[in-house]
C-alpha cells in the first residue's frame, strides 16, 4: 500500500489532521517539526535525514515546511494551502485590532482583493524569500505601528517580539481534507510508479545478461547487477556518468549518431571478452538513448556446450557395449580384443564387414571403451538418405539457406557429435561430390553450415563402416582415395558369420527369449547340422531374425516334436541349401572313388610313376599329389 507522511508544524494542525484522516479512511504518518529558510527548527533537526530514508510516498505539509521540504527532498510533497475562506476568517479577527493588515506567506495568495472590499481593510502581502527578510519587515511595521500581522509559526513569533497585533492563519477541516485527498491520489500513483521501478530494476537484476542503456548525451542511467559481475564495476560508481569515460572503447556513441543496431559482435573491455549487442532507442524520429546487452564469451561456449550435451543425453546416446557382442569362437575373440585396443586411442577407425556383422555393435563398444563415452554416440547410414537430404543433415543449415529451412537454421550432426564420435555407416554410399567436405572435416576438426560463412570447430572422432571391401571400393572408384587412407587409420574387418559357425549355437540360445530356451532346445539340436552347413548371406541379423521366427511358432509346438520338420516349415531355403550341399558331396565321394580306381588299375601295369602319368594324361606331379591323398584316407 501507499504511505502519507503528514509534517506538522504545531501540535494543534497534528490533532485536526488525524481527525480528518481518520474520517476519510487514510492511513498517515505525522511527524512534528518545522523547517525554515534558517533550517530546522526545535526537536525536528533531525527530520530531512529520516524522511529522505524512509519509505513515504508523498509528504504533506504546510507553509514554510512544505516550500523547503519541496526542495530538500526527492520525495512529491503536497502543500496544504491556504484557502479563501480561511485568510477571511483571520482577516475578520485581525480587523478586530486594526485595518491595515500584513499577510506573510511562501507564495502569493488568490482573492486578496476581494476580500479587501468585503470586509473594508487594506491588505498589504508579503511572500517571505527568506527568515531575515521577514524579521527586517515585521520591525519596520513596529515602527509605523497600526498594524495587524497574520501568518504562519514564524511570522507570529517575530511579531510577538517586536510588539505587533497578530493573528495565526490557521488551517480549517475543509482544507485538509482537500489536501488529503490530492495526497491520496499522487501517492497511489507514485507507489505504482515505484512498484514497477522495483519490478524493472528485479528483472534486470535477474538477467544474466549484463544491461547498459544511456541517454541521447551518452550518459548511463541503467547498470544492472551482471554488467557489474561482468565488468568488475560498480554501478553506483558510473550512474550518470558518460559511457566514453567508463568504458573507452565503445561503440554506444555510433548507434547514437546513426541509429543502427550492432547485432552478436565482439568487444574486449579490459581482460573480459564479451558478445554484445547494441541498440537503439527510438522516440518516433529521434534518438533518445542507445541500450546495450552482452554476455561473456566463455559463458556462450559453456551455455553452447551444455545444449549440446542435453539434446545428446536426450538423442544420441551408445546403448551398447563389447559385452554386446556374443561369441567364444577365436575369431570373435581377436577382434574385440583389437577394438577394445582401439577404443584407448583416439585415432580414426575403418570398419569393414559384411552387412549383418554388427559394425555398429563395434562401433558403440569401441565408444563405450574410450574417453569419449560420455559425450554423443551419433550414427547415421550414408545410404538411407538422398544427396541433398545427407548433406544437410551432417554439416547442418544457416537461416534462409534453401526453401523450407528452419528459422533459426539448424545443426548438423559433426555439431551434435561435439565431444563425442560419430558413426558414418555405409560410408562407400556417399557421393563422391560430398566425400570432399567429409575430408575437410576430417583434416581441420570443422565444420561449415550450408549457406553459412561462420566456421564451427568440433571435437569429435570419426568411425567409418562399408559393407564393400577396400579394394572394392578402391579399384571401383567408390571412395576417394585422400578420403580412404584418412579414414583407414585404424582398420577393423569383421568376419562373416560363416568364418565363426561354432558361435552358432551360442547366439541361437542368447537370440531367444528365457522363457521359451528350454522348449527350444531339442528342436534347435535337430536343426543344428542344418545351421551348421548354410551359408548365412546375411550374417548375425539372419540368424537373428531366424530365432524371432522360431520363437513365433514355438507355442504351438510340442516336446516330441521334429526339428527337422519344423525347419522344413520355417526355413525351407536352409534346409534345402543343406540337402544340395549333402547330394554335391555324395557326387564328389563318387568321382574321387573312380578316379582312385583307375589310378591304382593303370600303376599296377606300369613300371614307372612317368609311364603310369603318361596313361592317366596327367603330369608326374599331380600324379604323386593324388598318390599321397590315396594314402592320407588308408
Amino acid at each position: 500500500m501507499s504511505k502519507i507522511t503528514f509534517v506538522s508544524p504545531y501540535r494543534d494542525i497534528s490533532l485536526l489532521t488525524q481527525s480528518v484522516a481518520g474520517e476519510m479512511d487514510i492511513d498517515i504518518e505525522i511527524v512534528e517539526g518545522i523547517m525554515g529558510a534558517g533550517g530546522w527548527v526545535g526537536d525536528a533537526a533531525q527530520l530531512k535525514t529520516k524522511l529522505a530514508a524512509s519509505s513515504t510516498d508523498v509528504i504533506v505539509s504546510r507553509g514554510g515546511t512544505a516550500f523547503y521540504l519541496a526542495r530538500a527532498l526527492s520525495c512529491p510533497v503536497v502543500t496544504i494551502n491556504t484557502g479563501l475562506f480561511d485568510i477571511i476568517e483571520c482577516c475578520k479577527q485581525a480587523k478586530e485590532h486594526s485595518s491595515n493588515i500584513l499577510i506573510t506567506s511562501f507564495k502569493p495568495l488568490v482573492g486578496l482583493n476581494l476580500v479587501e472590499d468585503v470586509l473594508s481593510v487594506t491588505i498589504t502581502e508579503l511572500v517571505i524569500t527568506s527568515l531575515p527578510e521577514l524579521e527586517t519587515q515585521i520591525a519596520k511595521l513596529a515602527e509605523e505601528g497600526n498594524y495587524c500581522v497574520v501568518g504562519g509559526g514564524q511570522s507570529i513569533n517575530y511579531a510577538n517580539k517586536y510588539g505587533i497585533p497578530n493573528v495565526f492563519l490557521h488551517t480549517s477541516r475543509d482544507t485538509i481534507r482537500e489536501a488529503l485527498l490530492r495526497a491520496k491520489e499522487l501517492a497511489d500513483l507514485h507507489y505504482e510508479e515505484k512498484r514497477r521501478a522495483n519490478r524493472l530494476q528485479a528483472i534486470l537484476d535477474c538477467s544474466y545478461e549484463g544491461i547498459i542503456a544511456v541517454d541521447a548525451q551518452g550518459q548511463i542511467d541503467i547498470f544492472n547487477c551482471a554488467a557489474e559481475r561482468i565488468l568488475g564495476i560498480k554501478a553506483r560508481d558510473v550512474i550518470g556518468k558518460k559511457i566514453k569515460k567508463v568504458i573507452p572503447n565503445t561503440h554506444i556513441h555510433e548507434v547514437l549518431d546513426d541509429g543502427q543496431s550492432h547485432v552478436n559482435e565482439f568487444q574486449d573491455v579490459g581482460e573480459v571478452r564479451i558478445v554484445t549487442n547494441r541498440i537503439p532507442i527510438n522516440n518516433g524520429d529521434r534518438i533518445v538513448g542507445a541500450i546495450a546487452t552482452f554476455q561473456e564469451a566463455s559463458r556462450i561456449v559453456q551455455i553452447e556446450n551444455r545444449i549440446r550435451k542435453e539434446i545428446v543425453e536426450q538423442n544420441f546416446r551408445a546403448k551398447l557395449t563389447f559385452a554386446d557382442i556374443l561369441g567364444q569362437s577365436a575369431i570373435i575373440k581377436q577382434k574385440k580384443d583389437l577394438a577394445k585396443k582401439f577404443a584407448g586411442s583416439d585415432f580414426t577407425v575403418f570398419i569393414y564387414g559384411p552387412s549383418g556383422t554388427g559394425k555398429e555393435l563395434f562401433a558403440q563398444g569401441i565408444h563405450h571403451a574410450s574417453k569419449r563415452s560420455t559425450g554423443p554416440f551419433v550414427a547415421i547410414n550414408c545410404g538411407a538418405l538422398p544427396q541433398s537430404l545427407l548433406e544437410s543433415e551432417l554439416f547442418g543449415y544457416a537461416e534462409g539457406a534453401f526453401t523450407g529451412a528452419k528459422r533459426k537454421g539448424k545443426a548438423g550432426l559433426f555439431e551434435l557429435a561435439h565431444g563425442g564420435t560419430i558413426f558414418l555407416d555405409e560410408i562407400n554410399a556417399m557421393p563422391i561430390e560430398m566425400q570432399g567436405r567429409l575430408l575437410r572435416v576430417l583434416q581441420e576438426r570443422e565444420v561449415l553450415r550450408i549457406g553459412a560463412d561462420r566456421i564451427i570447430p568440433v571435437d569429435i572422432r570419426i568411425v567409418a563402416a562399408s559393407n564393400v571391401s577396400p579394394h572394392k571400393m578402391l579399384s571401383n572408384g567408390i571412395i576417394r582415395e585422400d578420403l580412404f587412407y584418412r579414414l583407414n587409420v585404424l582398420y577393423l574387418e569383421i568376419p562373416s558369420l560363416s568364418m565363426r559357425k561354432e558361435d552358432i549355437p551360442l547366439l541361437c540360445q542368447e537370440f531367444l527369449p528365457e522363457n521359451k530356451r528350454e522348449t527350444a532346445g531339442p528342436l534347435i539340436k535337430d536343426m543344428m547340422p542344418y545351421l551348421m552347413k548354410y551359408s548365412w548371406p546375411g550374417n548375425v541379423r539372419e540368424l537373428l531374425n531366424f530365432t524371432q521366427r522360431l520363437s513365433f511358432f514355438l507355442d504351438d509346438m510340442n516336446a516330441d516334436d521334429n526339428g527337422v520338420e519344423l525347419l522344413k516349415n520355417i526355413a525351407p531355403i536352409i534346409f534345402q541349401s543343406y540337402t544340395e550341399t549333402m547330394e554335391q558331396g555324395s557326387l564328389r565321394e563318387q568321382i574321387a572313388s573312380q578316379e582312385e580306381a583307375l589310378i591304382t588299375k593303370v600303376l599296377d601295369k606300369s613300371t614307372t610313376i612317368a609311364e603310369a602319368a603318361a596313361q592317366l594324361g596327367i603330369g608326374k606331379t599331380t600324379l604323386w599329389r593324388k598318390m599321397q591323398k590315396m594314402r592320407e584316407r588308408e
